[in-house]
């Protein structure tokens, strides 16, 4: 039988590392942490190959004695709590003491610190300094420093290869940093934060006076611009912050950050609460944008559930889901919620001071009304020699042969099959049109010259063409040899324009239409880097972006089928932001197919819009030649067929 042995420390911080730190991102926040405890006004990140190489947070807080530096690394030691009550109540971010000394046992660690002054006028205390390495702690030694704390860790994972393997590529791990900052930058909005990799400043965060303007920071302008104010109703348990309008919901969760405390937490149930506030108001496969700050009495929750402090444990859970329903539907019920249609007349300017009262006025009004009239004969010009909207189904044309016409030279007409005959000569077509018989009948033989009028019925040898029926707008109902076929309308043509797509984007890149004004879009530092990571598979889609400023590009092209649809180019390209910031794959073609997917999602016809009889005939021909005809490239299923047998049972002639 195995010994019972008590394992050697070094082992046992191994071990808390694996629970603790999961990547460079897990360093970040633990380190964060520690300086938000310590009153800092100021946090600093550099980070280098994604923060493999290094990681270096620095803090302005209070810094530490050289007594409390010696025993920094110590395995739990803090001075967050001191006796068992002190657990019931936490109110600080950390508490375990396991963060350095973890860190310390699988990288080379470096403290150099020095605490605020507390000595006389004209005297000032010096900084000290130590290191760890695999459990092994360098005596603390005097340097100069400035106030505050800075940590380095070089060389994370060194002597835990198998963790070091699965690290994602170096900028998927920024990512993951960014995100640790945005979750620290929201609730300490007056905390100055800053982050540079490989010595680029990737992020710089000023001091700022609200939550709306950190958020305006952290993901630009364009995110705010909706958002409406929660605020907080009488009782225990406080519910404020920020969610969107229905109208505003994105396409990913990912712009849902919920707080406890100041602490960012992951709670199934006050999830649920926010999507049970949007119940009825929104698609339910979109995603509202939510920050949410709340605050309860530390005695009633347990924050030591999780070894990140990430999952928490409520005494009442029922109540604080309650009331952040209730806050969130009080906020929804005070707003306007109709979305507002408009159109701009001017493009939007740089923003620049401005003047205050009658002065503004009469500085912008004659050359405001100057852009106007200058954008209003732009806009009539690039009408004027627009080509003609497209319908809205649009199929790949059948290949086609040219002929000349004694009226328009060169016109093209569809290839025959060769078995079919060529068609009659016709006379030079005029101005008016030739009669057509009705569909079913035959001219009279009679006198060719002058075809009598069609008969009572159809004709006897005529085949009847087969009836379609759209229902609801939304489904169309064929008949079949067998029963009856129900279609979703847009599923099937999701399906034909996937397939479409793709055979297009076999000879080439897709078509693209210039827009006629940029598009500003306003982009978290994730988001850029997506854009640059991913800027030759835009390309291929017919999509280009070209950086605007610091934190926003343009969009100067876009799909031209999206445009055909009606499509609101910033909408589409932000849906698109989100599913490239938040993919971490390294494969480009499984990629290139989730975005072909979301594109012709965009330009299928959507339920709801009814189709003329010459859209549901093309549609109807098209299914049945389609590759993978019955399911959409989502996987549901585009028709289902009701059997002859079926609905005899169902009237009971059976």
């Amino acid at each position: 039988m195995p010994q019972i042995r008590i394992l050697p420390t070094h082992l046992v911080n191994k071990i808390a590392a694996g629970e603790v730190i999961e990547r460079p991102a897990s360093v970040v926040k633990e380190l964060i942490e520690n300086a938000l405890d310590a009153e800092a006004t100021r946090i600093d990140v550099a980070v280098e190959d994604g923060g493999r190489k290094l990681i270096a947070v620095t803090d302005d807080g209070a810094g530490m004695s050289p007594e409390d530096l010696a025993l920094a690394f110590a395995p739990h030691a803090t001075s967050k709590i001191a006796a068992e009550d002190d657990l019931e109540r936490i109110e600080t971010m950390g508490f375990r003491g396991e963060a350095l000394a973890s860190i310390a046992s699988i990288s080379h660690a470096h403290v150099r610190t020095r605490r605020r002054s507390e000595a006389p006028a004209g005297q000032s205390e010096g900084g000290y300094e130590a290191e760890a390495s695999e459990g092994r702690i360098a005596p603390v030694r005097p340097c100069p420093a400035a106030t505050g704390t800075t940590v380095t860790i070089r060389d994370l994972f060194f002597n835990t290869p198998a963790r070091r393997k699965f690290l994602r590529a170096a900028n998927t791990e920024l990512g993951h940093i960014t995100e640790q900052i945005a979750r620290a930058a929201l609730p300490y909005s007056h905390v100055a934060f800053r982050l540079s990799h490989n010595g680029r400043e990737i992020q710089n965060l000023p001091p700022a006076s609200s939550t709306l303007q950190r958020a305006a920071d952290l993901f630009g302008q364009e995110l705010v611009e909706g958002l409406l104010p929660v605020r907080p109703r009488p009782g225990g348990i406080l519910v404020n912050g920020l969610v969107s309008a229905p109208s505003a919901a994105r396409a990913s969760g990912k712009w849902q950050y919920i707080f406890l405390n100041g602490r960012y937490i992951r709670d199934r149930l006050l999830s649920h609460a926010l999507r049970e506030a949007y119940r009825g108001l929104m698609d339910p496969n979109r995603w509202p944008v939510a920050m949410l700050f709340i605050r309860i009495d530390p005695g009633q929750v347990d924050v030591n559930v999780h070894p990140t402090k990430i999952e928490v444990r409520f005494r009442d859970s029922q109540a604080v889901h309650g009331e952040v329903l209730a806050a969130l539907r009080d906020t929804l019920n005070r707003a306007n919620l109709t979305p507002d249609a408009s159109l701009e007349e001017t493009p939007e300017a740089p923003a620049k001071p401005q003047a205050d009262g009658l002065e503004a006025q009469e500085e912008a009004g004659p050359q405001t009304e100057e852009r106007r009239q200058s954008l209003r004969q732009a806009l009539a010009d690039f009408f004027k020699s627009a080509p003609r909207p497209q319908p809205r189904l649009s199929f790949p044309e059948a290949p086609r042969t040219w002929k000349k016409d004694q009226t328009q030279g060169l016109v093209s007409e569809p290839r025959r099959p060769l078995h079919q005959a060529p068609p009659e000569p016709q006379a030079p077509r005029t101005g008016i049109p030739e009669p057509v018989p009705a569909r079913g009948f035959a001219p009279s033989l009679a006198d060719p010259a002058r075809p009598e009028p069609p008969a009572a019925g159809p004709h006897p040898m005529a085949p009847l063409p087969r009836r379609a029926l759209q229902v609801h707008n939304a489904y169309i109902v064929t008949s079949a040899e067998d029963g009856l076929l129900i279609v979703d309308q847009h599923a099937l043509h999701e399906r034909l324009v996937y397939n479409d797509l793709k055979r297009r984007l076999a000879d080439g890149t897709l078509t693209g239409q210039k827009l006629l004004i940029p598009e500003p879009l306003d982009v978290a530092p994730a988001e850029a880097d997506a854009l640059h990571r991913h800027a030759e598979l835009l390309t291929r889609l017919g999509i280009e972006v070209v950086p605007f400023g610091p934190a926003s590009f343009a969009l100067q092209q876009f799909p031209a089928m999206l445009a055909q649809r009606g499509v609101p180019p910033g909408e589409f390209l932000r849906e698109i932001l989100d599913r490239l910031a938040e993919d971490e794959t390294t494969d480009s073609e499984r990629l290139l197919e989730d975005l072909l997917e979301a594109l012709a999602c965009k330009a299928a016809v959507k339920a709801g819009e009814p189709l003329t009889s010459e859209e549901i005939d093309a549609l109807l021909a098209r299914r049945e030649e389609a590759e993978k005809g019955s399911a959409c490239p989502h996987g549901r299923p585009t028709t289902l067929r009701l059997t002859l047998k079926e609905l005899q049972k169902q009237f009971k002639r059976t």
